[in-house]
């Protein structure tokens, strides 16, 4: 059944000054029945917060407090030129304060993509508060390799260049049975991401560095699509088999965007997750 966008809910947040000139949209809700158990949502490059509605929905419902936000330069975020903006130790440094700013008595990271660097960058710099899980999706062990072709053009005419860009993603991070109405409303939402900024990342993208990988004994799980054109199966395999405490998952029929195709399934082994981290 197709769905009717006009009745997704969003991740609305407000701008937020985080750390000196870092103004980012940060979606906070303070939860219920069990606020002392944060969820923290990281989106990839080129997504935003709104990609967590539905795991956002579901855990708003039982009772949990979150906190997603909108990198740098995407969203309703800041959108600097300035290509050290994006610098891979600014954005660490933004995803620390917002777990010190919001961190509760028990706290968890899901994570997508870019995001799961980031994540776990900031797992490795030992951050002010204790994190009791993570779930990382459509991840890598080493640094995602990113075509140089395209990306070395400047950025006026990628701008240009867009609906040829936005065509290959979508055939490389979709599943083939991804419902239509759902990637053209993902697809609208991308449009407010200016391409100098994506650029910026990427050039600027480092990753964990895999040796330090084995001393985050955390609970870890680690979900992969089948049929993920941008991060196969493989990587995140490999990134389980070096994490002390990992387990790994293949989600069927599914491409990249694991929390917007398969989001039962996601959730699902987040409560799972949860049990074995509480």
């Amino acid at each position: 059944m197709s769905i009717n966008v006009s009745d997704l809910p969003t991740v609305r947040g407000q701008s937020l000054d985080i750390r000196p000139n870092r103004t980012l949209s940060i979606a906070h809700h303070v939860g219920t029945t069990q606020p002392d158990t944060v969820v923290f949502f990281c989106h990839g490059a080129g997504g935003n917060k709104d990609q967590w509605r539905p795991q956002w929905q579901a855990l708003k419902a039982e009772g949990y407090s979150l906190v997603a936000w909108d990198l740098l330069g995407h969203g309703d975020s800041a959108r600097p030129r300035e290509d050290q903006a994006y610098a891979w130790p600014e954005l660490v440094a933004d995803y620390l304060a917002i777990l010190q700013r919001y961190g509760g008595v028990r706290n968890l990271i899901v994570a997508h993509s870019f995001g799961t660097g980031l994540s776990l960058s900031a797992l490795l710099a030992r951050p002010p508060v204790s994190i009791d899980a993570a779930l990382l999706l459509g991840t890598q062990l080493y640094r995602p390799v990113v075509s140089g072709g395209l990306m070395s053009l400047p950025a006026w005419i990628l701008e240009w260049l867009r609906p040829l860009l936005a065509k290959g993603f979508r055939e490389r991070a979709w599943h083939a049975s991804a419902d239509p109405a759902l990637v053209a409303y993902e697809e609208k939402l991308t449009e407010r991401n200016r391409l100098h900024m994506f650029k910026a990342l990427t050039k600027n993208a480092q990753w964990p560095d895999a040796a330090q990988i084995p001393s985050l004994v955390l609970p870890v799980s680690v979900l992969a699509g089948d049929s993920d054109g941008l991060t196969p199966a493989s990587g995140g395999q490999a990134l389980a088999g070096q994490l002390p405490d990992a387990d790994f998952q293949v989600l069927e029929a599914c491409g990249h965007q694991l929390m917007l195709e398969k989001p039962d399934a996601v959730l699902k082994a987040f409560n799972t997750l949860l049990a074995r981290a509480l």
